[in-house]
């Protein structure tokens, strides 16, 4: 394997990351990652209270959200 057919490590999981987060903030969620599993927060940015997912971890099709964390 030469050094150009190497994967690259690190640099694309940290850049996905931030494209991630941008594309986030910028559809006007805050976007933080919920540590204890799928899913990020689908609130405003900056609002005060829990982390909530209103569209993962949903029991029911009738719930109001999903995941909520602190």
């Amino acid at each position: 394997m030469t050094p150009s057919d190497k994967p690259r490590t690190g640099t694309g999981q940290a850049r996905n990351e931030q494209a991630s987060l941008a594309a986030g903030r910028a559809a006007g969620y805050c976007w933080e990652r919920n540590p204890d599993g799928p899913g990020r927060c689908t609130r405003a940015p900056h609002a005060d209270g829990e982390h909530v997912d209103y569209y993962n971890g949903r029991q029911q099709i009738t719930d109001v959200h999903g995941y909520t964390w602190s």
